[in-house]
């Protein structure tokens, strides 16, 4: 492979990583900036910095520790832009930095769930793997699936149920917790 392709495989894959975090780095900028219009070019500020040092992220490392560190960047300048112009800022800067920890810990729970979420669905029959992705990820009906794969509506149901059963334990047992539920 030559420079050209290599440098375009590797923009291909930051573009990948920068869009499937939007709707994080957006929800982690509202938390520390509250309902406020500026949510919105605080990200557009976020993403054109994160383009703008591209260069400098290391493929296999944690995009969203980076991205959410310069989201975090752009919102503490944006406060002392506010302070400067004599304006007000929602929050102090102490429940901020809460706000912002707490938001990034709890991403970080999301991902791990997620991460065993995938790993648990893999082991799977193939039978309950196909309807649960058929449902939940496919948004297809019970009766719907049922039609196509030649079962009645309740033997689907049944097989969902049995699988997300088997699921919460996997998830259980990945996080060493006795109940998944405890995190929300």
């Amino acid at each position: 492979m030559d420079l050209a392709e290599h440098t375009s495989q590797d923009s291909d894959d930051f573009e990948l990583l920068l869009s499937s975090h939007q709707g994080r780095l957006y929800g982690f900028i509202r938390a520390l900036v509250g309902s406020s219009p500026e949510v919105d070019d605080l990200l557009q500020n976020t993403n054109r910095i994160l383009w703008q040092e591209s260069e400098k992220f290391i493929p296999g490392t944690n995009f969203r520790a980076w991205a959410f560190r310069i989201a975090r960047n752009q919102v503490l300048q944006h406060r002392d832009r506010m302070r400067r112009e004599g304006a007000t800022v929602p929050f102090s800067d102490e429940l901020m930095e809460t706000l912002a920890e707490r938001s990034e810990e709890k991403e970080s729970s999301i991902e791990r769930r997620q991460k065993y979420l995938k790993r648990c669905l893999e082991k799977l029959p193939d039978r309950q793997r196909e309807v649960v992705m058929r449902r939940y990820f496919y948004r297809e009906s019970v009766q719907g699936i049922a039609g196509e794969i030649g079962i009645k509506p309740n033997a689907v149901s049944q097989l969902l149920f049995r699988s997300r059963e088997s699921l919460l334990r996997c998830i259980e047992s990945q996080l060493g917790n006795s109940s998944i539920r405890s995190l929300e």
